[in-house]
Parts: structure tokens; sequence; C-alpha cells
């Protein structure tokens, strides 16, 4: 996905708003808003109408026995029927799949199955999980979902994405929980939860590993902020923050404590 060119500041701001621009683009976006209150208290007003529209209009997933016959339709052979003359029809086999990739490309479109986009280049997942971060620090909002209480968060989330997320409560660590928030790394919707550390915050974005294996944390950085990775149980996580490395790197301890002992499971190193 690139960047188209916008001339027009709200033209901007709505192809931000709609998924439309890549991380570079998202880049330049923050850059304008941060330079300009206006926009980005337009910017801010306008992520507070989608969110209102997104809560109130939920998004109902079509039932599996839809899928299914869907994909068979695709799928199914079909006797060549005789005809007097060649005539293009939907009904024609080497057409028949076609029709049928294309209905199913715009359910997809439309939202109606959460299927997994190819994996991403690490460098790409980075980016636009640090767009993410700067978007909604500049915006205000940096949560979908703004509680402590991760009995709430957890649910939410589960109604939003496929797979269970793992939430904790680090409030005792100094870390509390601020809420969560649904974030899209290339066509991929990923969890992230949002923890408070004074008056920094910390994004951590949960998402499938490409291996199954467990990994020591690894820090690095981008754009001026410290980032740290992890991968555990064939999850993948990714956690953004303007901290201090030493204090991002407790955080991300604490919060692997926490979830073993969720897990029952004894803490990995």
């Amino acid at each position: 996905m690139t960047e188209a060119p916008h001339n027009d500041p709200m033209d901007l701001l709505h192809a931000a708003l709609d998924g439309e621009l890549d991380a570079e683009g998202m880049i330049d976006v923050e850059a304008r808003l941060a330079a300009d209150p206006a926009l980005a208290a337009e910017y801010a007003r306008l992520v507070a109408l989608h969110d209102a529209i997104r809560t109130r209009l939920p998004r109902q997933n079509a039932p599996d026995a839809l899928r299914a016959r869907v994909i068979a339709m695709a799928q199914a052979p079909v006797a060549q029927p005789a005809r007097a003359a060649r005539r293009f029809s939907l009904f024609d086999p080497r057409y028949r799949a076609i029709a049928a990739s294309l209905v199913l490309g715009f359910m997809l479109g439309a939202g109606a199955f959460r299927l997994a986009a190819p994996q991403l280049a690490d460098d790409d997942v980075q980016r636009a999980i640090v767009a993410g971060f700067i978007r909604g620090r500049l915006s205000g909002q940096s949560v979908d979902v703004a509680t402590s209480d991760r009995h709430t968060v957890k649910p939410w989330l589960a109604g939003k994405i496929a797979g269970a997320t793992t939430v904790v409560d680090l409030k005792a660590d100094g870390f509390p929980l601020v809420g969560g928030r649904i974030d899209v790394i290339g066509k991929t919707p990923v969890a992230t939860l949002v923890y408070q550390r004074r008056e920094h915050q910390i994004a951590l974005s949960e998402m499938p590993a490409s291996g199954g294996e467990s990994g020591a944390p690894r820090r690095e950085a981008r754009d001026g902020y410290a980032l740290l990775e992890w991968d555990d149980g064939g999850r993948r996580y990714v956690a953004v923050s303007d901290l201090p490395p030493s204090e991002l790197d407790a955080f991300g301890e604490a919060f692997r404590r926490a979830a073993a002992a969720e897990r029952e499971e004894p803490p990995k190193p």
C-alpha cells in the first residue's frame, strides 16, 4: 500500500483514518499533526466519530456455513456443457471458480471474515507499531476501550480478533493497565494493550509468531522510541514506549512473569 498524493489536508486525514497510507505515509501525517494543532484537533474529532460509529454499529461476521459454501462453489468440479457456439457465461466451469473467488474477495473486503495476512517483514511491523503509538499519543485517544479491568479488556478484544489475547494486571509492578485497542498491521487486526508509567505510556501488541518457540527479548530503537520484542508460545509481542530502555525492560519482565503465572507455568528467562 503506497501513499497517494493528497493536496487537501482533509483528504490526507481521511486517507489516514481509512488505512489507505503505508507506514511512511502515516509518519508524514504524524509530522503534520504535530506542526498544526488545529489539524490535530480535527483528526482527533474524526477518530472519535469513527470509533463511535464502530461501537454503535458493530460489524457482524458471516456464518461459517456461508464461507464453506462459497469455498465449495469455487472448488467443486462442473461437467463441461455442450454448446453449439462459444459464448461467455458465468456458469462456464472456466469462469465459475473466478466468479466464486470474486464473491469471496468481496466478502473479505466487506469484513465478513477475518483471515490472516501474509507475514510482514520485521521492519514493516515495527514501522506500523511505532506509527500507531504516535497516532494514539497525538490524538489523545490511545485506547478504544478505556478501563483498568483486564476482565473487561480481554472479552472486548476477543470480540474483535481471532484468538485469545494475554491481558494481565501490572499495577503492583508500577505499570497500571489503561485499556486496549485494535491496530491493523499490514491487513491483519492485532490486539494492543496500553499500560501507564508516570506520564509515559507503553503500547504492547500481540500477534502470531512465525515460529512456535519462545525466545529471549530483543531491544531495538526506531524514530526515537524504544522497542522490546519477544516470542512466547507461538505468539509475538512488541512493546513500544518513550520510556528509557531500562524501564521498558522492567515492563517486559513483569509482563512475562505475570503471563506465565496466569498460565501456571514457570516464567521464561
